[in-house]
C-alpha cells in the first residue's frame, strides 16, 4: 500500500495518481500501514452489461473513487454510474466554465476537472465585459504600448527659409525680426487701392511727390486724394524695429491717426494688423499680408 503525499489517504500498489485528491504517486515508496479495512461504501449497483471505466484512458475503477488509479483524471460522478450511452447532453450555455487543460464543462464551484484533474482557479472565469463594468478605465487619450516603432516624420520648420528677395505678404513667426524687410500692404477705404510697402525695405516714407522739392515718398498718396485730403509731402514713417511694425508721425500738417487715436510727433506707434490709419483726411487700413 501507498500513502498520498498530499492528501495522506491509502492508496492501492501500482497507483499513479491518488485516487482521492489527484496528486501524483509515481515517485512515492510504498510504506507499511495496518490492514485496517476501511468503512463500509454505499452499494454500486451496476446493470446488467454495463462496466465502470474512467472517461480519460478507459481503465477500470473502483466505485465510488474520485480519481482514476491509472492517469489520476477526477472521476466525479463517472465512477458512481455504469458506463452505457446515455442521451446527448445539451450544449453548454454561452459563458461557462471550462478546463483550461481539456475544455471539458465544468460545474459552478467545482476545485478540479472531472475529466482530467487539472485544478480549477478563480481566473478561468470568463472576464466580465468591459462596456458592463462601471468604472472601467476607458482608452486614454496620447500614444499607446508599441506606439513609436514607426516615428513620426520629423517637425518641418514653421516658415520657409529665406529666397532670394523677400516673399510677398510673408510675416516670420513671432513677428519681425532685427533687419528683417517688413511685409504689409496699406488699403485705401472706399476705393480698395492697395498700396503695398516697397519690397526688400525695412522702412517707408508716407507722403505726396513732389519733383520740385526732391520729395519721392515710397507710399506715395498722390494718386489716392492725397493733396485734397491734406496729406503732407513727407507725412509719416513706416519702419520695423525689434519684432514689431511702428508708424511715426513726420510733424505733418494734418497730423496722423492709428485707430482714431491721434500721434504725438516723433514718437512711433505699433501697428498690428488691421489697424485703421489716417493721413489728414485719408482713411486706410493696414495689413501684414
Amino acid at each position: 500500500m501507498s500513502v498520498c503525499p498530499n492528501c495522506g489517504s491509502q492508496q492501492p500498489d501500482g497507483a499513479a495518481f491518488c485516487d482521492d485528491c489527484g496528486a501524483a504517486l509515481d515517485k512515492i515508496m510504498p510504506v507499511a500501514v495496518p490492514l485496517v479495512p476501511p468503512a463500509a461504501a454505499p452499494a454500486w449497483p451496476v446493470p446488467a452489461g454495463g462496466t465502470a471505466k474512467c472517461p480519460t484512458c478507459g481503465a477500470p475503477v473502483t466505485p465510488g473513487k474520485t480519481f482514476c488509479d491509472s492517469c489520476g483524471a477526477a472521476l466525479g460522478q463517472a465512477a458512481s454510474a455504469p458506463q452505457y450511452p446515455g442521451p446527448t447532453a445539451a450544449p453548454e450555455p454561452a459563458g461557462a466554465l471550462v478546463c483550461s487543460n481539456c475544455n471539458a464543462p465544468l460545474e459552478p464551484g467545482s476545485i478540479f476537472c472531472d475529466m482530467c484533474g487539472t485544478p480549477v482557479s478563480p481566473a478561468q472565469e470568463p472576464p466580465p465585459s468591459p462596456d458592463l463594468q462601471p468604472g472601467y478605465p476607458p482608452p486614454q487619450a496620447g500614444p499607446q504600448p508599441g506606439y513609436g516603432a514607426y516615428p513620426p516624420p520629423e517637425p518641418q520648420p514653421g516658415y520657409p527659409p529665406p529666397q532670394a528677395g523677400p516673399q510677398p505678404g510673408y510675416v516670420p513667426p513671432g513677428g519681425y525680426q532685427p533687419g528683417y524687410p517688413m511685409q504689409g500692404r496699406l488699403v485705401v477705404q472706399g476705393t480698395n487701392a492697395t498700396l503695398p510697402f516697397p519690397p526688400g525695405k525695412t522702412e517707408a516714407i508716407v507722403g505726396r511727390e513732389d519733383p520740385v522739392s526732391g520729395v519721392f515718398p515710397e507710399i506715395d498718396m498722390t494718386d489716392h486724394g492725397g493733396d485734397e485730403g491734406g496729406v503732407s509731402r513727407r507725412h509719416a514713417r513706416i519702419f520695423v524695429q525689434g519684432a514689431q511694425i511702428f508708424i511715426e508721425d513726420l510733424n505733418s500738417t494734418n497730423y496722423t491717426y492709428v485707430n482714431q487715436q491721434r500721434l504725438v510727433p516723433g514718437q512711433p506707434h505699433p501697428l498690428n494688423n488691421g489697424d485703421e490709419v489716417r493721413f489728414g483726411r485719408i482713411k486706410l487700413n493696414f495689413y501684414t499680408a
